[in-house]
């Protein structure tokens, strides 16, 4: 595959792309949705009366260790079904846990000061996780050539992700209109549009990892 310079992506390839990481890899899929919604659906509807503050905590803590671990399995899976991993290290999970925190906060800083400042970061640090584990930088290094190699392109990103996700908001809109907080039909899709956003987002790292920093041999994989 000829690499694409960051300025040269369109929202259209970046979609095509991330539906072609998806099809390469559909089982990995299909077992992240299935089970990160089981998981989540079960603890929503188990602690959906737990409103106390700690309570909260212990249970977005929760939901975040389930997160970062289904996230780091699957990303690891896209990349190895793409043929993107190249890296010579063992394990990257400590230090992607690490490099989640960091975005997460980066990403949520960004949207309280305003919206579009933290779909930016969102998009520049788009390929930081794929080159972690696909290459096996440390956490400072990834996020850096993430933001470098993403520049010129982030509003391509953005649009991309847009496209891709704002069915699926609507989605959660309507859950949250629809049905009362404790009921399990409301919850099991919930869940289920919630573990659908996070395939894209993790498709979409990995198919502008592989337009942007990847290897020739890998053209099969993003033909």
């Amino acid at each position: 595959m000829v690499m694409l310079a960051s300025r040269s992506l369109k929202v259209g390839t970046i979609i095509d792309k991330t539906l072609g990481v998806v099809e390469h890899a559909l089982k990995p899929t299909l077992i992240y949705i299935v089970g990160l919604t089981v998981i989540n659906a079960a603890i929503g509807y188990f602690t959906v009366g737990m409103t106390a503050p700690m309570d909260q905590l212990v249970i977005g803590l929760g939901k975040f260790v389930v997160g970062v671990v289904a996230g780091y399995l699957f990303l690891d899976a896209l990349l190895r079904k793409t043929d993107l991993v190249s890296r010579t290290e063992g394990d990257m999970f400590l230090p992607f846990i690490g490099l989640s925190i960091l975005i997460t906060l980066g990403v949520v800083a960004g949207f309280i000061a305003i919206v579009i400042p933290g779909l930016v970061i969102m998009a520049r640090w788009m390929i930081a996780q794929p080159l972690l584990i696909g290459r096996g930088y440390g956490v400072r290094q990834a996020l850096g050539e993430s933001w470098e190699r993403t520049r010129g392109s982030e509003f391509a990103i953005i649009g991309a992700w847009l496209a891709l996700l704002l069915p699926l908001l609507a989605v959660l809109i309507a859950c949250a209109m629809l049905f009362d907080p404790a009921d399990p039909i409301g919850i099991v899709i919930t869940q289920l549009a919630t573990s659908a956003t996070s395939v894209v987002s993790a498709a979409m790292g990995v198919a502008v990892f592989g337009l942007i920093v990847g290897k020739e041999q890998v053209a099969a994989a993003f033909a």
